[in-house]
């Protein structure tokens, strides 16, 4: 059965849209239903409306123009992938339209019926991975929590983590997409933690050197759980290096200095705070002046000196708390499905 592809034409042009509407039908593979509308004014009403599997989008219309509007639903959900078209060839428009989340991008003057249509398949394979990847995003992100529970000495950790760390990377000026990034770092920073005993975590006395070494192992193991997350790139690098110290004694690769990941240094200046702070089995949580001692003696030891004197100047004038912070919505995560991360 030939399989049917419904596209909606955002285009005041209406030579072009029946221009584009013949195209789609020589082409013998699929069949295409084109809707069409004259500007984005009624496009959102009549995607949650109707369904599309596809937006064509042009970018000079009347109003807001193309890339203002890919702007406006920027991470919206529910919007199908969205080719831009334009009369021009304009590279810089194609990089930022891209930039702003449309699949692909056309000059109208330079496509013909395959191109047009091996494009629209191409943005919907495209597209339903980057779904298929959403959902296993949701996955790990929810497996997070899941690990976090297994250990009763930590309650809200990940809650807090994710507090610290985007107060430090604000006062260090971190940029928005870095920022994300560093949260989701303090969110799956631990969770290499599934491979761990449950028997290890819950122990209330010391550690053998046998288990010592089974919880060194978490970070390679998160490392690996996240290898194909989208931002794993980014990502990896915090969870594996995040008990690395800053004279090299720490672990898994024993790194130092600025060879240690900036965004990881981050997270395990802001994971050790978090240690002191906090109640645990073996003793209540340490006063303020006992933690800025602490921390000014592993300053160039421990965690990254500059840093260090950051946190505890952000401690010092009662900036360090846990906050709710919703600025950056983390896939997969919500109050519902998570309770211990905002």
């Amino acid at each position: 059965m030939t399989q049917t592809i419904r596209v909606l034409m955002v285009d005041d042009n209406r030579l072009d849209v029946e221009v584009v509407r013949v195209m789609l039908r020589q082409y013998p593979l699929a069949r295409f239903e084109l809707a069409s509308l004259e500007s984005t004014e009624d496009c959102l009403a009549t995607l949650e409306g109707q369904r599309f599997d596809l937006l064509l989008l042009d970018q000079h219309m009347p109003g807001e123009d193309g890339l203002s509007f890919l702007n406006r639903i920027k991470g919206r959900s529910g919007v199908p992938p969205i080719i831009m078209l334009t009369g021009e060839g304009d590279e810089r428009l194609a990089a930022e339209a891209m930039r702003l989340g449309a699949y692909d991008y056309f000059p109208k003057r330079s496509i013909n019926s395959t191109v047009l249509a091996r494009a629209v398949h191409q943005a919907l394979e495209k597209f339903q991975l980057d779904q298929q990847l959403e959902n296993t995003e949701t996955v790990i992100f929810t497996l997070a929590a899941a690990v976090e529970a297994k250990d009763p000495t930590t309650g809200q950790h990940l809650h807090r983590m994710t507090s610290y760390a985007v107060s430090l990377g604000r006062a260090v000026s971190l940029d928005p997409h870095d920022l994300m990034m560093l949260k989701y770092g303090a969110i799956l920073h631990d969770i290499g933690k599934v491979g761990v005993s449950e028997a290890i975590l819950r122990k209330p006395g010391a550690l053998t050197e046998d288990e010592w070494e089974e919880i060194r192992q978490h970070p390679v193991i998160g490392e690996r759980i996240c290898a194909h997350l989208r931002f794993s790139r980014e990502v990896a690098p915090m969870i594996r290096h995040h008990h690395e110290r800053w004279d090299g004694a720490g672990y898994v690769d024993g790194l130092s200095g600025e060879r240690i990941p900036y965004l990881a240094r981050i997270i395990g200046l802001v994971d050790s705070y978090d240690a002191m702070s906090s109640d645990r089995p073996y003793r209540r949580a340490l006063p303020k002046e006992e933690i800025v001692r602490q921390l000014d003696d592993g300053a160039g030891k421990q965690w990254d000196p500059e840093l260090t004197a950051v946190l505890v100047k952000l401690l010092s004038e009662g900036h360090l708390r846990p906050v709710d912070d919703s600025s950056h919505e983390v896939p997969g995560l919500s109050e519902q499905k998570l309770a211990a991360v905002p």
